[in-house]
């Protein structure tokens, strides 16, 4: 490629010093960046290094100085956690990402974690992982959790964790997988989680699993799409049979589905939450809808879907395309593991998806092709007859 030679002038824009970009500082854009030139990328605040580019924060002055010099760039999105309303450790209702809050009765939790145990769950095998016949299983299956990181103290999942990477810092930090939401540790909790050394906690779907616990979101529950992109092709190429997703957006990401291409084609199993916008027909969120995906909707332990459940546009005839649901799973009033080192209940298409990538850890079937077409194969017809867009196939149950 022919080098291109900067005046200091523009040296000196791409290289201005950056705050971080965040959904209150639009100020700050974050992008990527089609292009292989080491000079562009060394001004640049880069974020992720992909193989036909890279993502990076930029100023508006940045972003039109590149347009003028006829690099093409996209604006990376942001996607969000899809979990409900929750309790934090205050005993106050959050309400996710603008939802309105329907939590009950909240209680204050622990301020600290405990050393050793001090707490115990409601239910060492809750509702959802009794419905899909869960509780055993999965060993020497690595089942990647892209979320808000993980509690890897926690006395049901210490002996669990394989991989803790912190994807939101950028190539420079080395962070660990802190969670700091509680959104992540749920999640883990519904996968893998074994009862501790003592027998006494809860157990998960798959408690001989072990997890690869990837932050990709923050705090705040707001996922940047590169860095879910960037922790998809890690998992893929370090290990992960399964690949559980518990967020999403609107609309497909670039980077993600060619993140999802390269996953497939290394062997990966990928399982995504379908969203919480239903309940219109097509609410269904990306990555879930890309129909190399597992898209997971939301019932109850009535085996009713969820209001708020996501619905894809099935037609009925069990083959998955684009923007179809799956697979219908608990995902009401889900006990599991929580960042305090105690239990927390969650609901929502994020608690229904670890169910479905727990279920496929305890009934791997040597390649991911043939565990997705097993599944499938033991779904239990629920809610409508037939392939329905809230449930697809139905609910998995393990024989």
């Amino acid at each position: 490629m022919k080098k291109l030679i900067f005046p200091l002038i523009v040296i000196a824009i791409l290289s201005v010093t950056l705050v971080s970009a965040t959904p209150t500082n639009p100020g700050i854009i974050r992008v990527f960046v089609h292009s292989d030139n080491p000079i562009i990328r060394g001004l640049l605040d880069v974020q992720h290094e992909f193989p036909n580019g890279f993502s990076a924060k930029v100023s508006e002055a940045q972003l039109g100085l590149l347009n003028v010099l006829g690099i093409e760039t996209e604006q990376v999105q942001l996607y969000h956690v899809t979990g409900r309303p929750t309790c934090n450790d205050n005993g106050v209702c959050e309400p996710e990402l603008g939802e309105n809050p329907s939590c009950g009765d909240c209680k204050p939790s622990e301020e600290e974690p405990p050393a050793n145990r001090t707490c115990y769950p409601d239910n060492q095998m809750p509702w959802g992982i009794l419905r899909v016949n869960g509780g055993s299983g999965g060993a020497d299956i690595d089942v990647a959790i892209l979320d808000t990181g993980v509690y890897r103290e926690h006395l049901d999942l210490t002996r669990r964790i394989e991989q803790c990477k912190d994807f939101t810092m950028g190539p420079r930090v080395k962070g660990s997988c802190k969670d700091i939401h509680g959104h992540g540790t749920h999640v883990a909790g519904t996968v893998a989680a074994d009862g501790g050394e003592d027998g006494l906690g809860i157990f998960g779907v798959a408690p001989e699993a072990d997890i690869l616990a990837y932050k990709v979101c923050g705090s705040d529950g707001y996922c940047w799409t590169d860095d879910v992109a960037a922790g998809i092709r890690y998992a893929a190429t370090h290990g992960a049979e399964i690949i559980s997703i518990s967020l999403g957006g609107d609309s497909q990401s670039s980077l993600i589905k060619d993140a999802i291409d390269f996953a497939v084609s290394k062997g990966a199993l990928l399982v995504a939450a379908a969203g919480n916008t239903g309940p219109s027909e097509g609410s269904i969120l990306y990555p879930a809808a890309n129909v190399k995906v597992i898209a997971v909707g939301a019932i109850n332990s009535a085996e009713n879907v969820a209001s708020w459940s996501s619905r894809g546009v099935n037609d009925g005839d069990y083959i998955i395309e684009e923007k179809e649901v799956e697979f219908g799973a608990p995902g009401v009033s889900i006990e599991s593991t929580y960042i305090n080192g105690c239990y927390g209940y969650k609901g929502g298409t994020s608690m229904a998806a670890p169910h479905i990538s727990g279920l496929a850890a305890k009934l791997w079937q040597g390649n991911a092709a043939d565990t997705r077409t097993y599944l499938q194969s033991i779904a239990k017809d629920i809610w409508t007859a037939g392939d329905d867009s809230a449930t697809g196939f139905g609910l998995p149950i393990a024989p």
